[in-house]
């Protein structure tokens, strides 16, 4: 009896092992969740994210992220690294374990984290257990700057047969209380009736250097310069440099760097045009501007830009209108779908253009 006693059927060793399994995948899932105190209540789960507004953490139980400011952040502890930009150039790869004195503690121990001010933090995301990847470098050394990279195609094969495309791109570096953007885009159409020649029926180039400084954070001021050529317009270059100040006169604060705002601005400009064949108009203008942007659910975001150019001397004659809006969806990680409108009146064109050009495209955006 004593030796039957001993024995274990297969099927009740295997229940244990399960059991001794699940555990120990529990006690493991424990270790590994991170832990964020907010008003009292400790919450389990996963940090995705920091900025010097907050954080943002998926629980363990639910979908989708919380964002939650640092004023209702009690403490913080992670079980992996945490790449924290910060400060001027700054930058610590290392656990978080805490809060002190305002101040976020990054390292291997509380004595010996490194004190983090919260409003110095630019950006902080979790690290693989190898350490800081390419990706990770390259968001170190280019932690200023964000931007799009734009493509789209179109192609019609029938009695009318077409084809275009649109390559855009534009990046900025943001460093208060500057900013600096660069932007270029292409656009490219042909069309062919049955039994006619092809035609182009868009040819553009655009190009754009911007700085902004902020006097005080609704007050700014700006200098710009764009240059376009337009072979369907029949206008070979068209240059405006302007500089003035704006104002923000609305603004909504996400998280981060994220925002929505409406701003308007003025100053003094001058536009010069040069047509196909050798002609040219320019005049010194008042330049009025207007811009929006806001975030959408899902994380869709729509984006508007206007500015008007009245020459000084014939306000109601002779001017330049020019409205851009935007609207890009989320995809896939950094890729989004973007549909965009382009529309622009020049009441003096080139001899035989027509005042009035709109564009409307759909296409993909790689964003960073």
């Amino acid at each position: 009896m004593g030796e039957l006693g001993n024995e274990r059927s297969p099927r009740g060793a295997s229940r244990t092992l399960a059991i001794v399994l699940a555990v120990l995948v529990g006690c493991a899932a424990t270790a590994a969740a991170d832990e964020v105190t907010s008003k009292g209540t400790v919450l389990h789960g996963k940090v995705t994210g920091l900025s010097s507004a907050g954080i943002t953490f998926a629980p363990e139980y639910g979908a989708g992220e919380l964002t939650i400011e640092w004023a209702n952040v009690e403490d913080i502890k992670t079980d992996a690294s945490f790449q924290v930009l910060y400060g001027d150039e700054q930058e610590s790869d290392a656990p978080l374990q805490g809060l002190s004195d305002g101040k976020l503690l990054v390292g291997a121990s509380p004595p010996t984290a490194t004190q983090i001010d919260l409003a110095t933090i630019y950006a902080g995301l979790p690290l693989g257990a190898g350490g800081p990847s390419f990706g990770d470098r390259a968001r170190s050394y280019w932690r200023y700057w964000d931007g799009s990279f734009d493509v789209g195609f179109n192609f019609q094969q029938a009695t009318t047969d077409t084809t275009g495309f649109l390559v855009a791109f534009q990046t900025q570096r943001s460093k208060d209380p500057t900013r600096l953007t660069l932007a270029a885009s292409y656009r490219y159409g042909t069309q062919k009736a049955k039994g006619q020649d092809r035609q182009q029926t868009q040819d553009q180039v655009l190009g754009l250097v911007r700085g902004e400084y902020d006097f005080t954070p609704r007050l700014y001021g700006y200098a710009s310069g764009d240059a376009t050529y337009d072979g369907i317009q029949a206008l070979s270059l068209r240059a405006v440099p302007k500089v003035g100040a704006g104002y923000v006169v609305w603004q909504e604060d996400l998280d981060g760097e994220r925002r929505n705002f409406v701003q308007v601005e003025a100053g003094p400009s001058w536009v010069y045009e040069r047509y196909f064949g050798g002609s040219t108009n320019d005049y010194f203008a008042v330049a009025l501007g207007a811009s929006a942007g806001y975030y959408l659910p899902y994380g869709a975001h729509f984006d508007w830009h206007m500015d008007y150019l009245p020459a000084v001397d014939n306000f109601t004659s002779d001017y330049l209108l020019r409205t851009e809006a935007g609207l890009s969806v989320p995809l896939v990680g950094p890729i989004n779908a973007k549909f965009s409108l382009l529309d622009e009146y020049d009441s003096t064109p080139a001899p035989g253009a027509v005042r009035n050009s709109i564009f409307l495209a759909l296409g993909l955006s790689i964003a960073w």
